[in-house]
């Protein structure tokens, strides 16, 4: 399968109560430009038995998502970084106390399997952003777009996964799917 684009990110806030991970408030984060997961997990333990290895494993110890993105709305702002949105909507106050929540992240990749493309739907349950620098260049003569990159480390959910994809014939379908999790209307 080739790789063909890259759309739709969603995010919602998490909550976990009486064994069950929900989440709420749930919107489209902006317009996607590139995302790279990059996941902690160390070589494989490696058991050996008669001479040789017998039984490998390793366990999911969590990672670094990179969203770039085309602008950062101010009420999407607040949501993720858990800032104040000032009620002309458009101020953001950042703040030493600001308590950084947990949310979902769902994104679209699409795909060519056999020259028929289809789209992945990709959830990462549990996601908190870190709060993000300033990166800007004057305009020179021609005109050079830049995104907004995002991190944010990546944990297993309170319920034990982390990760989840579904493949859907067309991008409608998968980001109905993604607003089926995260319980968007």
């Amino acid at each position: 399968m080739a790789k063909m684009g890259l759309s739709k990110p969603y995010y919602a806030k998490y909550a976990f109560s009486n064994g069950e991970v929900t989440y709420s408030g749930g919107k489209v984060l902006a317009k996607a430009v590139d995302v790279e997961l990059e996941l902690n997990d160390s070589d494989p333990a490696v058991f050996y038995a008669d001479n040789g290895p017998a039984e490998s494993g390793s366990i999911f110890s969590g990672g670094t998502l990179t969203l770039t993105v085309d602008t950062l709305r101010p009420d999407v702002t607040a949501d993720i970084l858990g800032l104040t949105l000032g009620q002309d909507q458009i101020t953001v106050e950042y703040a030493p106390d600001n308590m950084v929540p947990y949310v979902g992240v769902g994104i679209i990749i699409k795909e060519s399997v056999g020259n028929v493309p289809q789209y992945r739907a990709v959830i990462l349950y549990k996601v908190q952003f870190n709060v993000p620098g300033i990166e800007a260049t004057t305009q020179g003569e021609e005109i050079e777009f830049s995104g907004h990159e995002l991190t944010a480390n990546v944990m297993r959910a309170d319920s034990g996964s982390w990760r989840a994809e579904h493949v859907e014939t067309t991008e409608t379908a998968a980001e109905t799917w993604i607003k089926g999790v995260f319980n968007i209307t």
